[in-house]
């Protein structure tokens, strides 16, 4: 059976179902999708944006699935484009006794994306209490335990603060990526229960829109065809800050999004 991939589709730039669907089919995981929005662009670098509100099509193609009794190996959630189309989601993936991952996506380096309101952001929370596996961004943490550490550089405590509450939400696992730390570099910080590990990598000085998707889509897959959560997350890090460095390197203009050509040989040679 296949795995859904529920995310917005961005018509130009690397970021969401561009970034997804190749990594997991890269993985041999056989993915359907469920588009969530259409934008012109990713969000991140463009003022001019073009979003269309999914939510009908969505509800259609939903009961078609529930027609034809399809079902899944594992739900992947990303960005969604209003509160009503993450209820929506909510709902479905209710229902469904798969794995489910979550990743909250709603800004980074602070912010908010331009397109999320606060009526997301709570939809977006009560999701969250659906996961079983979370991957929020340092932000994207904040942003739901609203513990005053946005902006901040991390220390051990904060860590465990945030991790502390996002667990009382529900996930039983998860990973909150791109910690700046105070000690220097950046972190993810991932828990399987009570234990916490904290995987380190350098600053490349520099965010590629898509490379959470890259993280997230990885540690989706590698835990569908049955690796160790943590040596998942290892794996994940590993390859998304490998195309962070490789896009870096090419001298892509950012809001292009994260190089995925570079890095499919180097997926499938570690992966396989």
């Amino acid at each position: 059976m296949p795995v859904l991939a529920i995310h917005d589709l961005s018509c130009y730039s690397k970021s969401s179902l561009t970034v997804v669907l190749p990594v997991l089919e890269a993985l041999s995981v056989e993915t359907a999708v469920l588009p969530s929005a259409l934008l012109s662009t990713q969000t991140d670098g463009f003022d001019d944006i073009y979003v269309r509100d999914n939510l009908d099509s969505m509800k259609a193609i939903i009961s078609c699935f529930e027609r034809l009794e399809l079902s899944f190996d594992g739900i992947y959630t990303g960005y969604i484009g209003s509160a009503d189309e993450i209820e929506l989601v909510r709902d479905f993936v209710s229902s469904s006794s798969c794995p489910i991952l979550v990743d909250p996506v709603m800004g980074d380096g602070g912010e908010l994306y331009q397109t999320v309101d606060s009526k997301a952001v709570d939809a977006t929370i009560r999701l969250v209490r659906k996961a079983g596996i979370i991957t929020p961004n340092w932000t994207e943490a904040e942003i739901i335990t609203d513990l005053g550490y946005r902006g901040k550089k991390a220390t051990g405590t904060m860590i465990r603060d945030e991790i502390k509450v996002l667990k009382s939400l529900g996930p039983g696992k998860g990973v909150i990526t791109g910690i700046p730390l105070e000690s220097g570099g950046l972190g993810n910080a991932a828990w399987d229960g009570d234990e916490i590990r904290l995987f380190q990598y350098e600053d490349e000085g520099v965010s590629f829109p898509g490379s959470g998707d890259l993280f997230a889509s990885l540690l989706f897959g590698l835990l569908i065809k049955g690796d160790s959560f943590f040596g998942s997350v290892l794996h994940a890090t590993d390859i998304a800050t490998y195309a962070v460095h490789m896009t870096k390197k090419a001298g892509r203009e950012r809001r292009l999004g994260i190089m995925l050509s570079p890095v499919m040989d180097e997926i499938r040679r570690r992966m396989l």
